[in-house]
């Protein structure tokens, strides 16, 4: 329950970023947040963020790639709210070398990357002029379509133009995050850890860092590794810590994909249309 309520306020945050797009309730981004999230865990790539794009361009009648923009800007803030809680507690707890490298390596790629499309955001037109010249070489044919897209994905990211957007995405994150903590301790209250909530909010932000990018369905394997190696930094058992990260897992990938699976049969689309599959053997 807790975990489909920090999905909700993943819709809000979806809607806001969505605005220069259309106005859509945040009931209809629920259900792609929700198949995207149940597609992440069982096929690698996190070809679910595709589908997610993809579901609402089919459902909404949006173009894919600017739904697809606002979907990289949303995992952006996912990675900035991370970082910002990992950030404000290691200036209260010490930690490890490893630790930091992790935060450091992460905070050179969520805030570089952010503040490239940021920049593509506030300058549109030395954006189209930067894809003209890199693209002049190509057939005539093509540079039609080129512009188009290119065009797209400078609406998918126009909310970034206002800070005020920029401020309501990032302190949506913010709720988004804390709310997922929130699973993490109760499952830790549930084992008996007798860990703080700030404590469970720094493993949920390592661990969530962990498998930002691409890796096994679900993030299998990076998340228990660096989940169970912060708790052992406070004194948790490994055995513990271990169990404790395996059964966290569960119950947040088996939930959500049951019923993303069972919202992606009612939406009459196949799991290979959604993927693209079929579309590549067409």
């Amino acid at each position: 329950l807790v975990y489909f309520i920090g999905v909700w306020f993943r819709a809000l945050r979806w809607r806001l970023l969505l605005s220069s797009l259309g106005n859509f309730p945040a009931h209809r981004l629920f259900s792609p947040i929700i198949i995207g999230f149940a597609i992440n865990n069982i096929l690698p790539a996190r070809v679910g963020l595709i589908v997610r794009a993809y579901l609402l361009g089919i459902q909404q009648g949006v173009s894919k790639i600017a739904s697809g923009a606002t979907v990289v800007v949303d995992q952006l803030f996912d990675g900035l709210a991370l970082l910002f809680f990992l950030g404000i507690i290691a200036i209260l707890i010490p930690l490890p070398a490893w630790a930091k490298a992790t935060a450091l390596v992460s905070a050179i790629i969520f805030l570089g990357f952010f503040m490239l499309l940021l920049v593509l955001a506030l300058s549109p037109r030395l954006t189209r002029w930067l894809v003209e010249r890199q693209t002049h070489w190509l057939p005539s044919r093509w540079q039609p379509g080129i512009a188009s897209s290119v065009n797209k994905v400078l609406a998918g990211l126009a909310p970034l133009q206002r800070p005020d957007r920029i401020a309501i995405a990032f302190f949506l994150s913010l709720l988004v995050w804390a709310i997922e903590a929130g699973v993490f301790y109760l499952v830790a209250l549930s084992f008996g850890l007798g860990q703080p909530f700030h404590v469970m909010l720094l493993v949920t932000s390592i661990s969530n860092i962990a498998i930002t990018l691409p890796s096994l369905p679900g993030g299998i394997g990076p998340f228990e590794f660096f989940g169970k190696q912060t708790l052992i930094l406070f004194a948790v058992p490994e055995v513990a810590a271990t169990a404790y990260m395996a059964v966290l897992h569960v119950v947040l990938l088996l939930p959500v994909t049951l019923v993303g699976l069972g919202l992606l049969v009612g939406s009459r689309i196949s799991l290979a249309e959604a993927t693209g599959r079929d579309r590549e053997k067409k």
